[in-house]
């Protein structure tokens, strides 16, 4: 793939069915938001540490949040293997390589599926198997999480390309 395709997103509806469909309409406008800003760019752009002295990067953004996402695999006790662990030793949102930019996208939508597997049907009151976490804390700690490491991506595509805003 020469560039990252630029999904469409919803804007999540200003009256939810109810606490469930909120919490999950914003987490995949978080999720959205992160593939819009790398939307476009090549794998080495996305590679690009763009902030210095920051290591962070677009393509280390969408590593880290492939891990991230593990949050709802508590639930399906599955093991747990993404890609993107297989870098070495270096921490998944600091060690990128742009050749593999294709399969670190991969991964991150083969966990973001696996995420939605695992918690589908379930309550949010349901505790995580493996922490002392309600299935609601964890969406309410994967919105923080996102929309946290989109105001990185907000200011690396910037630095990138002078692309900003949503």
């Amino acid at each position: 793939m020469s560039t990252w395709s630029t999904p469409e997103r919803v804007e999540p509806p200003n009256n939810p069915i109810d606490e469930r469909a909120a919490l999950e309409d914003r987490l995949d406008f978080q999720r959205t938001t992160l593939l819009l800003k790398c939307g476009g760019l090549t794998p080495e752009q996305l590679a690009l540490r763009s902030v210095p002295p920051s290591k962070l990067s677009l393509l280390g953004l969408v590593r880290h949040l492939s891990g991230v996402e593990a949050w709802f695999h508590e639930y399906d006790d599955k093991p747990d293997h993404l890609y993107f662990w297989d870098y070495g030793p270096g921490a998944a949102g600091v060690e990128v390589d742009p050749s593999r930019a294709d399969d670190d996208l991969a991964s991150y939508q083969a966990s973001v599926a696996r995420s939605r597997e695992a918690v589908a049907g379930l309550s949010l009151d349901a505790v995580s198997p493996g922490e002392d976490y309600t299935l609601r804390w964890i969406y309410l700690h994967l919105i923080e999480e996102y929309a946290r490491h989109n105001g990185h991506a907000d200011f690396l595509r910037e630095r990138i390309d002078g692309a900003t805003g949503e």
